[in-house]
């Protein structure tokens, strides 16, 4: 892949992800051989290769353009901000065509097909444009809404059909483990599954495999629950680091600076952060092309159409969060004990905080104090520790504005479907649902199936109370006027919401 010679080497960042490869110990390489292609291409597969449908190009011959500006075509989810640290440029040179400035104008969300002018110093030389799947396919949104898991899975004669493992105490199967993967990381059924494929042939080979190893050699991880928990995981990181602006370049496992195209979409960038993990520059050049995992999904889900992001934008213009209030009962002294962070995993999409409630030692025990409901909405997925609110009254987790609160031990049986109101009373902090050192409570947003940062262009606000960005993943603040909390894990008292 052609290195860009425009951008120059971040000595902090560098340090940052050889940090980051070291503690995760996930990023060696693989040591069984890598094909690339599942066996499950068919002849009918192959033809449908020739049939892929490309992204018709907006022609921008009539617009004056300056010399010194390239034109760019905004995709759903760019803010002015992330295409600011994606062209690393200042938010003033980002114009519209008609040569304004667009941050006096968009605060938020972008219009998906707008023509953006931006002033670059030098002609850039980028790497070459990677389409892996459009962000409509990667995203468990309302695209991907009506796919039925299990019955797709007992079509084909592979192991996951009939497979079964143990979990936290119970047993789990194949396409449990796919779903529960899917919902908790909101990432497409059908990315995941065209991964295992891809990667494990679980689809077609009736012979399960020895290692689960979806590139990570953590010798810790040995069921399939957690290897495709961390493919989940290293799949969201390159998402959404992408698409906050947050993780524009990386390395791979030379330690090769990675450069993406800025005009990458999110889903594909997904891809290429994931097998820049354990892939080496050959294996990933070919895992990025058409022959790679692109292939293998094209192979059982049909051709890709490139224009779904433009039929179906993720997000709208200027997308505005509805008002929420705080979920903490009134009267006492809660903590900001974390955030913004991930709402599932670790690193990105920085989209969760975490509340303490007051106790006298810290532990897992419920707390008798209250997790009350932040808006009007409908239950879209009630389990252990785990409670998703729809706000658009549809009752669909993948459309629309939707609520999890996470650690939550419910007090009374809550289903799906069931109306929560403003305020209302749903259950107490504990370490229930993910993993938790002591009891809190978790809240994130999602817009039609995609995480929404908390920090940034759409801030999260409860209350009046709205989140800013710390230095670094859970050292955030809030903000309320002129009042101030920082986070703190243990609670201290510049972290405490003052008394009313």
């Amino acid at each position: 892949m052609k290195k860009n010679p425009h951008k120059t080497k971040s000595t902090p960042f560098l340090i940052f992800v050889l940090l980051f490869i070291i503690s995760t110990a996930c990023n060696l390489p693989i040591t069984k051989p890598y094909s690339g292609i599942a066996p499950l291409l068919t002849a009918t597969a192959a033809a449908r290769l020739q049939n892929v449908t490309v992204e018709t190009e907006i022609d921008i011959a009539d617009i004056d353009i300056p010399e010194d500006h390239y034109a760019y075509t905004a995709q759903s989810g760019d803010t002015i901000s992330s295409l600011s640290n994606r062209f690393q440029i200042p938010t003033s040179s980002i114009l519209s065509k008609e040569n304004y400035k667009l941050e006096d104008s968009f605060h938020s969300t972008l219009p998906t097909g707008e023509i953006v002018l931006l002033h670059l110093d030098t002609k850039p030389e980028w790497d070459t444009l990677v389409r892996v799947v459009p962000d409509n396919y990667f995203v468990y949104g309302l695209t991907q809404a009506d796919f039925d898991v299990k019955e797709y899975i007992a079509q084909f004669p592979g192991w996951l059909a009939r497979f079964v493992e143990s979990s936290n105490g119970r047993n789990i199967t194949g396409p449990e483990i796919l779903l529960s993967t899917a919902k908790n990381y909101s990432i497409s059924p059908r990315v995941l599954l065209a991964l295992l494929e891809n990667q494990l042939h679980a689809l077609s080979d009736p012979v399960t495999p020895s290692s689960f190893s979806l590139g990570c050699t953590d010798p810790t991880r040995k069921t399939l629950v957690k290897h495709l928990s961390w493919a989940a995981n290293v799949l969201n990181n390159g998402y959404y680091g992408w698409r906050e602006g947050s993780q524009v370049f990386f390395l791979d496992t030379a330690g090769n600076h990675l450069s993406p195209n800025p005009e990458t979409n999110a889903g594909s960038i997904a891809f290429h952060y994931y097998f820049s993990r354990f892939l080496s520059e050959n294996e990933l050049t070919f895992a990025l092309s058409e022959n790679g995992f692109q292939r293998t999904y094209i192979s059982l889900f049909g051709e890709i159409n490139w224009n779904v992001d433009r039929e179906n934008p993720i997000f709208p213009v200027n997308l505005q969060q509805p008002e929420l209030t705080l979920p903490l009962q009134p009267g006492l002294k809660w903590a900001y004990t974390g955030g913004p962070h991930s709402p599932w995993g670790t690193g990105f999409p920085l989209a969760a905080v975490d509340f303490a409630p007051p106790s006298s030692a810290p532990g897992c025990e419920p707390s008798p104090y209250w997790v009350t409901a932040v808006a009007d909405g409908i239950i879209t997925r009630s389990e252990e520790g785990i409670l998703l609110q729809d706000l658009d009254g549809d009752g669909i987790t993948q459309t629309g504005w939707v609520i999890q609160y996470l650690h939550l031990s419910l007090a009374k049986q809550l289903p799906v479907g069931t109306t929560l109101r403003t305020g209302e009373q749903i259950g107490h902090p504990s370490c229930a649902g993910g993993n938790s050192s002591g009891r809190h409570v978790h809240i994130s947003r999602m817009y039609n199936g995609e995480w929404v940062p908390t920090g940034g262009p759409i801030p999260l606000e409860l209350g009046g109370w709205v989140v800013i960005n710390g230095e670094k993943e859970y050292k955030g603040m809030l903000t309320k006027g002129q009042i101030e909390l920082r986070s703190s894990s243990v609670g201290e008292y510049f972290s405490q919401f003052p008394l009313k």
